[in-house]
């Protein structure tokens, strides 16, 4: 199988941004591209944080535009791997790319407590979800853990994972498909 677009996705926390500049440095050099679909979003649409954008806009209007950008980056020729948001795996975009065989999905798990954990990080950006507070936010954990169940490339991200080496056996999983 030799992919031409590879789609991150995994619960906020669980480390898809990080994986992703990983994989970014173990690549160095090859024709692919790297992207996170947050940051397109936010260059797109000219805000600062998905918090400001989210506040201003409403949810309904970002997962309109979420989409929008997704469906354009898949669109695009090249080579290339994109983080998901949190949320951005629906069951029915799971349904849509399934078929797609050029398109692979990876998904990132980290139990819940280290995903929260890693939210609360001074160096981390703030994530509007964690406004509902930690008991409506594993909920929503255990629900999204519905549709990341059904992706079968799994890298495991627990507290205290080796990100460079999790990017670099990832690579050549790309590189040998």
């Amino acid at each position: 199988m030799s992919y031409k677009k590879i789609l991150i996705c995994g619960f906020s926390g669980a480390g898809k941004t990080s994986f992703l500049r990983e994989i970014e440095f173990s690549a160095e050099g090859s024709e692919w591209t790297f992207s996170d679909l947050d940051t397109l979003i936010l260059k797109e649409k000219r805000y600062s944080s998905i918090e400001a954008l989210i506040e201003k806009e409403g949810w309904e209007k970002f997962r309109l535009w979420e989409r929008q950008v997704l469906e354009g980056w898949l669109k695009e020729e090249e080579k290339g791997i994109i983080s998901l948001g949190g949320g951005t795996l629906t069951p029915l975009l799971l349904q849509l790319l399934k078929p797609i065989k050029k398109v692979g999905l990876c998904y990132i798990h980290a139990p819940f407590q280290d995903t929260w954990e890693r939210l609360h990080l001074p160096e981390t950006e703030p994530r509007p979800l964690i406004k509902l507070g930690q008991i409506e936010l594993q909920k929503i954990y255990l629900e999204r853990q519905k549709v990341f169940s059904e992706v079968s490339w799994r890298v495991e991200n627990p507290k205290g994972s080796d990100l460079v080496k999790l990017a670099q056996e990832f690579w050549q999983r790309v590189l040998s498909s």
